[in-house]
């Protein structure tokens, strides 16, 4: 494990049993409204305490339900409600007074600035007050397919990466709130945990050609045979007395893809004690009456994790699974950069160490069928690829090692990329070539981080990406490596990181020598034996770097 498009096309007749409308007022994913009262104590003076809370749309109802319950007698609350889901939401907790965050989801918190939520455990921050499992919703010859293939996320998964199946899915943006995010994320993640990383990262590449986002209040719902709507519980509770027949409802039998509703204080309404004691009552509402009876209303599941009691609710099977992990921060930026150019903008360096005689990286399923490609022509194809990956406005550049001094040769030097530097950048990959083995892999790792701490950009990811098949044996010598470990260390800035990927073609021994004298530098180290892991290695690293 790591640490860290497609339009939206109209929701056919047959289907809007399935459409999920939110409530009224709110813009997808990122609009708001507030539920303002006077509430008064028993002498009619206004409330003494008003908690300003941020909450997922989803939950925004059984939030002032829970607060209704505190706005009676002398010691009344008032809960003025803010809704505003995905990132949206993490951005109001440093626009606007806040003491209580309720995203949607866990995940979230990867996004949220450090130092406004409180501690885990501090008033019962981290806790789960809701959830809601998502299903996998379809016709039933593609239910029949993925129930054959395994029945399983890791089965979806599998058939979206297969371009014959015919499998496409449907998905709301990953950015708008964690209906999206965490559907996206369960695709991934069942890879990630059978296959690594790099196959993860793979996996989501290949099948956001076969996606359909829905960029508003619109639930996932499938609209064609072979289309897979990824949809939260809560939302299909409130259309099964509607839903067609013709349905099937997946779980999935490996892992159980799961909403958390969180709760989180922030770290000044922890400091204040008037707002602390307001807060531990409003976490008490959500288990009285009024607040369980307004979280079944809401199709969600409390802390007791049943589901509510609605007409129709027998058609969907109760997930057993365990539930996936919450995404950890890594994670979550590749989905973001998976979905949205924006997020994929890096200040990279790509250094190729490649010597003839080496040898090829096994085909995998995106390699030619004409048999073995040659490692500099996979590596080719990885530089054009994230090329065309990165956007505008991201800087990029290429050197590799090469017989002379100082044992290295700027093929690109890093500049900015736009339409020209791009197609510059397309045509100068040509010249990449294998060379005789010899030493300057080193040097150039050295001065290519030395390069990119000096052309440091706050608004992208810093990063030296080195590809090499070690021909020289760089590896082996360990008094030049921890030479070159030193320098590394010396030129390190807090205030500038940059981050040191590198992946080794068909040796693992030299990749685990590298990385266990890399690990001062926080670098990723790892061995390719595919031209997939190859091609997975560049898409990982535009979208935020590859990360233990």
């Amino acid at each position: 494990m790591g640490k860290h498009q497609a339009g939206s096309r109209g929701v056919g007749t047959v289907l809007r049993g399935l459409v999920l409308v939110l409530a009224v007022g709110l813009v997808a994913g990122a609009g708001w409204y507030v539920l303002r009262g006077k509430p008064t104590g028993a002498d009619g003076a206004a409330c003494p305490t008003t908690l300003h809370v941020v909450a997922a749309a989803s939950i925004s109802n059984v939030v002032s339900a829970a607060g209704r319950t505190l706005r009676a007698g002398d010691d009344c609350i008032l809960v003025d409600t803010v809704s505003a889901d995905g990132r949206s939401g993490a951005a109001q907790l440093s626009q606007t007074p806040v003491d209580v965050w309720i995203p949607d989801d866990t995940a979230w918190t990867a996004i949220a600035p450090p130092q406004f939520l409180a501690e885990k455990g501090n008033l019962n921050a981290y806790s789960v007050i809701a959830s809601s499992p998502i299903y996998m919703v379809t016709d039933p010859a593609t239910g029949d397919r993925i129930k054959a293939a395994g029945d399983s996320w890791l089965a979806l998964a599998n058939l979206l990466n297969n371009r014959a199946s015919g499998v496409r899915l449907v998905v709301r943006n990953p950015a708008l709130n964690g209906d999206g995010m965490v559907a996206a994320g369960a695709v991934g993640e069942a890879v990630w945990i059978e296959r690594g990383m790099d196959a993860s990262s793979l996996a989501l590449a290949n099948m956001l050609p076969v996606t359909r986002t829905v960029n508003h209040d619109l639930s996932a719902a499938p609209n064609a045979a072979g289309e897979v709507g990824l949809i939260p519980e809560y939302a299909l509770l409130s259309t099964l007395r509607l839903a067609q027949a013709d349905r099937r409802y997946i779980v999935g039998a490996d892992h159980t893809a799961l909403l958390r509703y969180t709760w989180l204080p922030t770290a000044a309404a922890v400091k204040n004690a008037k707002r602390a004691a307001a807060l531990k009552r409003l976490y008490s509402a959500f288990t009285s009456q009024e607040g369980s009876r307004a979280l079944a209303a809401a199709g969600l599941r409390g802390p007791d994790n049943i589901r509510p009691i609605y007409d129709g609710a027998n058609a969907l099977p109760e997930p057993t699974a365990k539930p996936f992990d919450v995404l950890a921060p890594h994670h979550v930026q590749h989905i973001f950069a998976t979905w949205d150019p924006e997020d994929r903008r890096s200040n990279l360096l790509i250094i190729v160490d490649l010597a003839t005689g080496g040898s090829s990286p096994t085909p995998g399923n995106s390699s030619s069928p004409g048999g073995k490609q040659a490692p500099v022509d996979v590596v080719k194809q990885g530089c054009r690829q994230l090329a065309d990956l990165m956007p505008i406005g991201s800087r990029l550049g290429l050197w590799e090692v090469a017989p002379g001094q100082p044992g290295y040769r700027k093929i690109v030097p890093t500049d900015r990329l736009d339409d020209a530097t791009r197609a510059t950048f397309g045509t100068s990959v040509k010249s990449l070539a294998a060379h005789r083995a010899g030493p300057g892999l080193l040097d150039a790792i050295v001065a290519g981080y030395q390069s990119v701490r000096d052309d440091w950009h706050d608004d992208m990811f810093n990063q030296v990406f080195i590809l090499t098949d070690d021909q020289n044996k760089d590896s082996a010598n360990a008094a030049a490596v921890n030479a070159m470990v030193q320098k590394l260390t010396a030129l390190k800035d807090p205030n500038k990181p940059v981050t040191i990927s590198v992946v080794v073609l068909n040796k693992k021994d030299a990749a685990d020598a590298l990385k266990a004298s890399l690990k001062p530098m926080d670098a990723y180290v790892d061995n390719a034996t595919s031209s997939d892991d190859v091609q997975a290695a560049f898409i990982h690293v535009v979208a935020g770097g590859l990360h233990e």
